[in-house]
């Protein structure tokens, strides 16, 4: 009787989930708009159990031959999707593909897959599968976004190799190539190569479980004016194929099955949308320069690792890169580079940018970021170990070559240096001498070698001015000092309530560095995720902020916010926050802000 009911009860919740009831979901925004359409659910193959399906091989040269077989064709299909993505989107959108391209073209990643293969005597699938494992293990625990899309791209190339080896990859390509007509797709998650799939022209929205502001959909998305919600928990098992959606790229709000009343509404607010992000008025935006209604200038710069993202940051309207993180240039590398490769790298970036200025971050080195070729350290709790400046004062040659590669560029372009996880003078004072020293023995000016930190480390916040003395201008990571400042691991999904990045005890430090450093005559900017939402932006102008770093792709809407709003207004905003007691006082405050600001434009 029991099992009766319980099968009875399944069967009522199974029939609720298939009648058309309206639901909502709430997810995060990675791409602006607003989507109407019918849903497509889409389920990528999964190769758990076949890559698993191991056995011990006494031919290696067969092996070897399946595999030169699985590589030759993974190149040529990432050499057919590069050039098609070139000649349907962009060179940039292109250049996502060709960096797959690359690694299955380099002579160490493929060695290094031959030399386990004759260490473990087994078949080639469960080769490649034990690596990836391995590579998911190691980037388990990475907290920084551009970081796991680099990765990404790894397991992505060691997957297609698998795929072209079982000879499955029609299966997945297949239904994508049958969508007739545009649809809103669903997924728990995708890969690269999935994305390679898509047509867009047939995309009206994407929503997906898993995924990143960084990841490829992302970024070609955000070209195209597609709005996407991602970490939407539940949406792949709520929304079936044929279910009618809306996508609100504003709010992070997923609505299945609405009512008429919404989807008049949206689709009136979907034309708004098209009206305001044609490429025409988008181009006119970034030859602007970005100024308050008021006419207070803020400067707005990007946070880049690659030269890809060097151009998109002159394509959005960047009128610098305000953090260059040098170690993305590291983790592209199967080995540690020299001095030239590095300082090529960085001239490369400098040619992008034009005379715009550069800051580059010096590695960020420990924590959740580690590489095979460099020391490691067996850590209790990494986040508060050997990281930053403190990684790089103990490994003194690799900073000494690390430095030696951007000083000698500070005499030709607007190049600055930014030192990571800096906590006391003492190791201030270490880092500065090695700037010193390179620079007599290079002979480049010390005068003419800007050198700043980052403000990430409460210890820091609260003593400035023994800083400031020594340095020529401050970042702040809000990141970072959100994480320490509520002793909140940003590794741990669990503490997510209480990493607040628009709580009025950061706003107070916040306000209060902008007035120390200003009293010093010295420069500070704010380069964490707080910079690239335009309320909290406002906030930060109003807080005495005026330099902004940000995803290149967030530059658009920043200025074309801050540019309806007068400073004068900011700064009562921010003063009126700060004085508050709580992150949902503040988001109140904000909503109110922000009706207002409708009403009168």
């Amino acid at each position: 009787m029991a099992v009766d009911n319980a099968i009875r009860k399944v069967s009522l919740t199974m029939e609720s989930f298939r009648k058309k009831v309206r639901r909502e979901l709430y997810g995060e925004s990675i791409s602006e708009g607003v989507a109407i359409g019918d849903a497509l659910h889409y389920k990528p193959i999964a190769l758990d159990a076949l890559e698993m399906n191991s056995f011990p091989v006494d031919d290696i040269q067969k092996e070897l031959d399946r595999l030169e077989y699985a590589i030759t064709k993974s190149r040529n299909q990432l050499s057919a999707i590069t050039q098609r993505l070139q000649q349907k989107h962009s060179a940039e959108i292109g250049a996502i593909f060709a960096v797959q391209l690359q690694l299955i073209q380099d002579h160490s990643f493929i060695q290094e897959i031959k030399d386990h293969l004759y260490e473990k005597r087994m078949n080639i699938e469960h080769v490649i599968a034990t690596e990836i494992r391995k590579l998911e293990k190691r980037f388990k625990s990475i907290d920084d976004e551009m970081i796991r899309t680099k990765f990404l791209d790894i397991q992505d190339a060691y997957h297609r190799i698998l795929r072209n080896l079982l000879e499955i990859e029609h299966v997945r390509t297949n239904p994508m190539q049958r969508i007739e007509k545009p649809v809103v797709f669903v997924s728990e998650k995708l890969l690269p190569s999935d994305v390679a799939l898509l047509d867009f022209k047939k995309i009206e929205g994407i929503i997906i479980e898993e995924g990143s502001r960084l990841s490829h959909v992302a970024v070609i998305s955000k070209s195209l004016g597609i709005a996407v919600i991602t970490k939407t928990p539940g949406a792949a098992a709520l929304i079936r194929s044929g279910d009618k959606v809306i996508i609100d790229g504003y709010t992070g709000k997923v609505i299945i099955h609405p009512q008429a009343a919404e989807l008049s509404s949206y689709r009136e607010k979907r034309e708004h949308f098209i009206a305001k992000t044609r490429p025409s008025i988008l181009r006119a935006q970034a030859s602007k320069l970005c100024r308050t209604k008021d006419g207070r200038r803020v400067r707005l710069e990007a946070n880049i690792g690659s030269e890809k993202e060097a151009r998109e940051a002159i394509s959005y309207g960047a009128e610098g890169v305000g953090l260059l993180r040098s170690e993305l240039f590291y983790m592209s590398l199967a080995h540690q580079p020299t001095v030239d490769q590095e300082r090529e790298f960085y001239k490369k970036i400098a040619g992008i940018m034009k005379q715009r200025q550069i800051t580059i971050r010096a590695l960020d080195l420990g924590a959740d970021k580690s590489l095979p070729f460099l020391k490691t350290y067996e850590e209790d709790n990494p986040q508060l170990g050997i990281r930053g400046v403190r990684y790089l004062l103990r490994n003194r040659e690799l900073f000494y070559n690390h430095l030696s590669s951007i000083i000698p560029l500070c005499k030709t372009a607007p190049v600055r240096i930014i030192l990571p996880f800096v906590s006391t003078v003492e190791d201030l004072d270490r880092a500065l001498r090695m700037i010193e020293r390179i620079c007599r023995e290079q002979q480049v000016e010390r005068e003419i070698v800007q050198v700043g930190m980052m403000v990430e480390i409460p210890a820091v916040a609260l003593c400035l001015p023994s800083f400031l003395s020594r340095v020529d201008f401050l970042n702040i990571g809000t990141n970072d000092l959100v994480q320490y400042l509520f002793a909140a691991s940003r590794e741990d999904s669990d503490l997510e309530e209480y990493r607040q990045n628009t709580h009025p005890v950061i706003l107070r430090l916040v306000r209060n560095i902008a007035r120390v450093a200003a009293l010093r005559g010295k420069e500070v900017s704010i380069c964490g995720e707080i910079a690239g939402e335009p309320l909290s932006a406002a906030l930060l102008v109003g807080s005495g902020i005026n330099s902004l770093s940000m995803q290149p792709s967030s530059i658009p809407v920043v200025k074309e916010a801050l540019g309806r709003w007068c400073y004068c207004d900011l700064k009562k905003l921010a003063k009126k926050a700060a004085l508050l007691e709580s992150s949902s006082k503040i988001e109140q405050l904000l909503e109110e802000f922000s009706k207002q600001s409708e009403i009168g434009s």
